[in-house]
């Protein structure tokens, strides 16, 4: 996958899952990479959110013009680092939903699968 150690491979595809469930726009994709108790805080804009995970499947499922911004969507996977059993990942979006992200995923390995326990992020407004 790639040249990052195995388990490093991991959290990637994790976090490579959540990129391809966006893009589609598909809650059950996005879902199935976080714990059901997961939590995201973040800002849209000068707005402050802080919501289950649940919120934001909602809002995925909502969102009837992917088809408008999903061909121009990108992202990169700024950095993994791996500590046991957990993890965190940051993820750049360019493009989703009309704007740009940073996304801080803290991650958790139980039975052997990661997923994402908590989502931070910042929508990057333009100036």
């Amino acid at each position: 996958m790639s040249d990052l150690p195995p388990v490093h491979d991991g959290v990637h595809a994790t976090v490579e899952a959540y990129a391809a469930a966006v893009r589609t726009a598909d809650p059950e994709a996005v879902r199935a990479v976080f714990r059901p108790d997961a939590h995201m805080w973040g800002y849209l804009g000068p707005r402050f959110v802080s919501a289950p995970i649940e919120a934001f499947c909602e809002v995925v499922a909502a969102d009837t013009a992917a088809h408008e911004w999903a061909t121009s969507y990108t992202h990169t996977v700024r950095s993994v680092e791996v500590s046991g059993e957990v993890a965190v990942a940051v993820l750049d979006e360019y493009g989703y939903q009309g704007h740009d992200f940073t996304n801080h995923f803290s991650l958790v390995r139980e039975d052997g699968r990661w997923r994402i326990a908590g989502k931070t992020f910042f929508r990057h407004d333009p100036r």
